[in-house]
């Protein structure tokens, strides 16, 4: 399965434009970039705007942050494009938003989110100065075929919590971190629509293998990420792994040792490869403040750990 990358942001302008023909310019980018919809700047405050996507066959995870009030897809790009895709929206500002989709108007609280249709246009607006959202886009027949009354769903506001939020914050992850979908496109893509299916309301035998599959692989995939970003952190522990993801410090457990090696191993092992690496190729540094800044919070461990994993010491291993 393809995966496509993108990112936008009013930094990629030529400079000494003027305010109306940055704008101009970007939403000509935005276009490009998406034709999702269109976007209304805030006449209070210079226009700035950053966004980046991911897209995984017909699965799209996208990002946009920006001073902005508005965001709306018109029947000229509903048109142009024939997206028949659902779109799970999430209000990651400060305040609420107004959205109107399928004759409906309600507030969506921050936090919460809607499921928007492609194929139908939609308005969302608030009096901030600033917009944050997250989306995933989800082919329509597939999502359909999940969970029973699904356009019932469709343009309400969903409450913040369970799997659709944890859907979203799975999507933020990887968003900030893209390289990780590299590895394992095609399943992140499948473990997102099980999620949303779990979230919207999928039953029986269906509801079972989707949690089977998608709630626990993208918990513990949810984990090895934020594992990835902290492990040189010298305190990191599994307590503050459950807390930054919400989740017991025993089911973290769990998860970890299910998936063949516990908390320790795990940390050990990204402090120790890290640590190889910055011997081979930064020479000047001391062996000790290495040790350290890879998480290491005693020398004589170090070594201990470092000659048991690779058969050497340290020193050796630098050829000193």
């Amino acid at each position: 399965m393809s995966v496509i990358k993108k990112r936008l942001s009013t930094d990629m302008l030529p400079p000494g434009l003027g305010e109306r023909q940055r704008y101009m310019f970007f939403a000509e980018l935005f276009e490009h970039f998406s034709n999702t919809g269109e976007l209304d700047p805030s006449p209070a405050v210079p226009f700035r705007a950053m966004m980046n996507s991911i897209h995984i066959g017909t699965t799209l995870l996208g990002r946009c942050n920006g001073s902005f009030t508005t965001v709306r897809r018109e029947r000229r790009q509903v048109l142009a494009t024939n997206d028949d895709r659902y779109c799970l929206a999430r209000n990651t500002g400060d305040r609420a938003s107004t959205v109107t989709h399928r004759g409906r108007e309600f507030q969506m609280r921050p936090g919460a989110m809607v499921l928007l249709k492609l194929d139908e246009p939609f308005f969302t607006a608030d009096g901030a100065h600033h917009k944050r959202f997250t989306n995933v886009h989800l082919p329509m027949a597939t999502l359909r075929s999940m969970v029973t009354g699904v356009d019932d769903l469709v343009g309400r506001e969903l409450a913040p919590g369970g799997a659709l939020s944890l859907a979203m914050d799975y999507s933020d992850l990887l968003l900030q971190s893209p390289d990780a979908v590299d590895e394992a496109g095609f399943a992140i893509a499948a473990h997102l629509l099980d999620l949303a299916a779990l979230g919207l309301g999928a039953r029986g035998d269906l509801a079972a293998a989707a949690q089977r599959r998608g709630l626990r692989a993208v918990r513990l995939k949810s984990l090895l990420m934020i594992l990835a970003k902290r492990f040189t952190e010298p305190d990191f522990s599994a307590h503050k792994l459950a807390a930054a993801t919400g989740l017991s410090e025993r089911y973290v457990n769990e998860l970890l040792y299910e998936a063949g090696a516990s908390f320790t191993m795990r940390l050990t092992e990204l402090r120790l490869t890290k640590a190889a690496e910055m011997l081979v190729h930064d020479a000047e540094r001391r062996i000790s403040d290495i040790a350290f800044d890879c998480g290491f919070n005693d020398l004589s461990y170090f070594n201990r750990c470092f000659r048991r994993r690779f058969g050497l010491t340290p020193s050796a291993a630098r050829g000193t």
